[in-house]
């Protein structure tokens, strides 16, 4: 009966060791992935350039507004390719001025309580 009591409690404690080590991990990365989005995000702020809308139209193809400086381009990229494919006028540019940054715990809490309802 001692050896059977014994192999449980080997078993309870592997389990639980796992279990730990999984935590960690997870925890370990999203602490990795979350460094990584800010700095990603530090970086695309401090230039001059900006995508404003990407609009994929086929597989593998899109075309993007971007701003450089104050002047907005159209651009079409592909696979192999970008192309350049004009100006754009400011003023033609379709604008959300009721759009606000959230973040990902507001948007996620919303989502379950428009499904709850």
């Amino acid at each position: 009966m001692t050896l059977l009591s014994t192999s449980t409690l080997s078993d309870i404690a592997q389990f639980f060791t796992v279990l730990i080590v999984f935590i960690a991990v997870l925890v370990i990365t999203m602490l990795c992935t979350k460094w990584i989005g800010n700095f990603q995000k530090i970086q695309g702020a401090s230039g001059s350039a900006e995508v404003i809308e990407t609009v994929r139209i086929a597989p593998g193809k899109w075309i993007q507004i971007i701003r450089i400086g104050k002047k907005y381009k159209a651009i079409a990229i592909c696979k192999d390719t970008v192309t350049y494919l004009g100006e754009v006028d400011e003023a033609d540019l379709k604008t959300d001025d009721t759009s606000e940054k959230k973040s990902f715990s507001e948007v996620l809490s919303k989502v379950f309580t428009d499904k709850n309802e």
